[in-house]
C-alpha cells in the first residue's frame, strides 16, 4: 500500500491498528481468568479500529476517477489501483476484526462470564455503542487508542464529558450499522457451518 498508493499511506496506520483486535483474539483462549480480563480490555480499547475502517471510504473521493457527466469514469490504472487497495483493505480488515467479538463472545460463555442468550445480544449492542462513540472522537476529534496511553485525562474527557445532539446521532446511526454488519458476519459464519453440516452427508 506505500509503495503504489502514496495518497493513502494514512491506510497502514489505520490497518495496523485494526489488526491489533484481530492479534489479541489469537490469544484468548490461552490464558487464565486474569489473563483473560486484560486481554478483554485492551481488545476493546483497539476494537472499534477494525469498524472505523469503514469511514475512510470517504477517502475515494480523493482519487482522479470521476470525471463529471461526459465522463463518468477515467481509466487511470494508478487511480483504480489505489481504489483496490483501499477497497481491500478496509474490507478485509474491517470484517476480520469486527469478526473478533464472536470470538471474545464465545469465551466469555465458554469461562461462564455470560450464561443467557440476551446478555450475549446485550454485550454486542453495547460493544458497537462504544465503538460508535470511540468512532465519532476519532474521526471528529482526531483521537487514536494509543491516545488513551499518552494523554488519559484528556482523551477520557472528550470521549465521556462532551456531547451535542450530532454526536448522538452519528452514535446511534453507526451503532445500527455495525450491528447490521454484525450480523451479516453472523450469517456467513451460519452459511459456512450449514455447508459442513451438508457435506457429512
Amino acid at each position: 500500500m506505500l509503495l503504489f498508493a502514496e495518497i493513502y499511506q494514512f491506510m497502514a496506520l489505520n490497518v495496523l491498528l485494526a489488526y491489533i483486535p484481530l492479534e489479541i483474539s489469537f490469544h484468548v483462549k490461552k490464558v487464565n481468568k486474569q489473563g483473560f480480563f486484560l486481554l478483554g480490555m485492551l481488545w476493546l480499547l483497539f476494537y472499534p479500529n477494525a469498524p472505523y475502517l469503514f469511514t475512510d471510504f470517504f477517502h475515494l473521493e480523493r482519487l482522479p476517477i470521476y470525471q463529471g457527466m461526459n465522463q463518468l469514469f477515467g481509466q487511470s490504472l494508478a487511480a483504480w489501483l489505489s481504489f483496490g487497495l483501499l477497497t481491500v483493505g478496509i474490507c478485509v480488515y474491517g470484517f476480520l476484526g469486527m469478526a473478533t467479538l464472536f470470538t471474545i463472545l464465545n469465551e466469555c460463555y465458554k469461562r461462564k462470564n455470560l450464561n443467557h442468550k440476551w446478555q450475549g445480544i446485550l454485550f454486542i449492542v453495547i460493544v458497537n455503542f462504544l465503538s460508535s462513540l470511540a468512532i465519532f472522537v476519532g474521526r471528529f476529534d482526531r483521537l487514536h487508542s494509543v491516545h488513551i496511553f499518552t494523554k488519559p485525562l484528556q482523551t477520557l474527557s472528550t470521549i465521556f464529558f462532551t456531547w451535542s445532539s450530532s454526536k448522538w446521532l452519528f452514535i446511534l446511526l453507526f451503532t445500527g450499522l455495525q450491528l447490521l454488519l454484525v450480523s451479516t458476519i453472523f450469517l456467513l459464519r451460519g452459511l459456512e457451518l450449514t455447508d459442513q453440516e451438508e457435506m457429512r452427508y
